[in-house]
Order: C-alpha cells, then structure tokens, then sequence
C-alpha cells in the first residue's frame, strides 16, 4: 500500500508564497505611488507662489505653506497653532465661524486683511472652496498678498482725483474754472427743471481792480486774488459753487436758493469784502469793490439765457454806479463804509 504524498499541499503553499509576494509588491508600488504623490503636493504646496493654508471647519490649521507663513511673518511650525481669527484682521471671530460653515464646494473670492506677526496689516485677495477628506471637511484657501497692489492703485486715485482737480480748478483763487462752471450750470439746471426747484446765478465783477493792478503791480493783485478766493467760499454754503469766470470775474451757482436767498449772499459778499483787509499795506483809501447781478432760473430755458440774464444785471450794476447788487425786478446799493 503506498503512503500518502503532500505534493499538493507544498504545491499550494508555493503558490500562496507566490501571491503573498505579488501582494507585497502591489502594496510596495502602491506605497512608492503614495509617496510621490505626497512629495508632488508637498513640492506644488512649496512651489506656489500664493500662501496655501488648508484649514479644518474649526478654524484650525490642518496644512499650510511657508509661502503662507511668511505672509504672516511667522514659522511654518508656529502656523499650525494659530486659528485663522488669529491672522484675520477683517471679519470678528464669531462671524468666520458663520462663513466656514457656509463654504462649500463652489467656493468663493474676495478680498480681506491679514494680521502678520508683528501687528502690520496687509491686503490679501482670498479664494476658497470646500471639500472633504476622510470624512472631515477641509477649507482650501489661496492667499495672495495684494498689499503693494492695493498702494499703486490708491496712488493712481489720489493722482486721478489731484488731476481732475487740477482740470476744473483755478490755480489763483482755488475756485473752480470756467471750464468746469458750463458743465455744472448745464447740471444744476437739469436738476431745478427735473424738481422744480429754485436756482439762481450769480455773476461778479471786481470794481477799480485795472487802477488797483496798474497802481500795485500785477504781484499784489494776484496776492489780492488768492485771498478773494477763500474769503467768497466763507460766505457761501457747501452745496453753492464758486467759479473765477475769468479775470477779475465770478460766478456762483445757488441750487435751491431764490432771489432773496441769493440778494443775502451777495450781501455778504460784499460786507466781507468791504471788512477784510485784502489791500497792501499804505492803500490808504483806495477800495476794491464788487458789483453783482442776480438771476432766477425760468423753467427750460437754455444755459445760454440763463447766463445772459444773469450778465446782464451785473452790466447794469457796473452801469449804475458799482458796488451794488442788480436782480430781476430791483437794483440794490450797500454802504459798507
């Protein structure tokens, strides 16, 4: 009787050997696979030139770059003990806590301000979204420093906005120019016929200003001018305008002011002028006086009527005797003696 052979059971022994090593080889490439991976992210996290920082729905770090850490002025490792309220320098704790819960796999751009180390405030432009891992949701955020972005565009506003007060603005008298005046009678009238409100116009003419030019010199009389400048904008409320129209010559434009409204003005104007002393030293008795015309606004008449009326009583103020007031129905005289 022959005995009992164990060629299959080390046949399949062999064979499980054989399986157990293609196993570990599988688990082997997988893990190698794993690695570079891991090195890839690790090297793109490194590589980008944004701060990276991923955080967990509590606010928490769960990863981050040194790109990141630099931003804020700190260590890589001093990253993960922060909590983004830590660096935050825009929105209060409570209300990121709101908007973590709301980011979501659409994500969202915006900008905000970070809090470095050492107290500075820098600008970031923020993109965010939401995903998952293992279970837990993760905030990936992507932070770009836009500090010295936000400077070259506020330098280019302040140059814009100097240059366009350069365009409308008188140099001398710091009054707006008669370039700007056109534009603006054009608009304010628009906006009297649009709600039937007042509006009136008022045209000034310095008076002996040739004699005092020719007496003084051309020096003191733009001396005399810069101050003219300030001294009519004192008298006028914020929502009048004041224009050198050219010359020796104003105007103003009073919204929602009737004839008598502007008939005070121009006494006031004139009251300043009589008490400020804008002569040089030694004028003696010499005056420099205003005279004025005064007109109303007509419902859809042109900028063009508008102003003539308005140039007309000032001809009749320089007619009549100087140093008054002419308006629509009366011509008034003040003794500022």
């Amino acid at each position: 009787m022959n005995e009992p052979t164990d060629f299959p059971a080390r046949g399949k022994t062999k064979e499980n050997m054989e399986e157990l090593k293609r196993a570990e080889k599988k688990l082997e490439a997988a893990e190698e696979r794993l690695k570079e991976e891991t090195a890839l992210w690790r090297l793109l996290l490194e590589q980008s030139r944004d701060g990276i920082v991923i955080l967990d729905e509590n606010g928490g770090v769960f990863e981050a770059n040194r790109q990141f850490a630099e931003m804020l002025g700190c260590s890589l490792d001093e990253v993960y003990f922060l909590k983004v309220w830590d660096w935050d320098g825009q929105f209060p704790r409570e209300q990121i806590q709101e908007m973590l819960k709301d980011v979501d796999e659409s994500g969202a751009r915006f900008e905000t301000r970070h809090k470095r180390r050492d107290g500075t405030i820098i600008d970031v432009e923020l993109s965010n979204n939401g995903l998952v891992y293992k279970g837990r949701k993760l905030i990936l955020c992507l932070c770009r420093d836009v500090t010295e972005r936000k400077k070259m565009e506020e330098a280019l506003r302040e140059s814009e906005r100097k240059y366009r007060e350069l365009s409308i603005i008188d140099e001398l008298t710091r009054l707006y120019n008669s370039r700007h005046f056109y534009s603006q009678l054009a608009l304010e009238m628009n906006r009297a016929d649009r709600y039937r409100q007042p509006l009136a116009l008022m045209m000034l003419d310095l008076d002996n200003f040739k004699q005092f030019n020719d007496t003084y010199g051309h020096i003191e009389g733009d001396r005399f001018l810069s101050s003219l400048g300030p001294m009519v904008r004192e008298c006028l409320r914020k929502t009048d305008l004041a224009f050198r129209f050219g010359g020796d010559e104003f105007a103003i434009l009073l919204p929602m002011t009737a004839l008598k409204g502007a008939e005070a003005t121009a006494g006031r104007i004139q009251a300043r002028l009589a008490d400020k002393n804008l002569l040089p030293e030694g004028a003696g008795d010499f005056r420099v006086t205003v005279s004025i015309g005064i007109a109303k606004h007509r419902y859809e008449e042109t900028p063009e009527e508008f102003l003539r009326r308005a140039d007309m009583f000032l001809y009749t103020s320089k007619k009549e005797g100087k140093d008054t007031v002419s308006l629509s129905t009366s011509k008034k005289h003040f003794d500022h003696a």
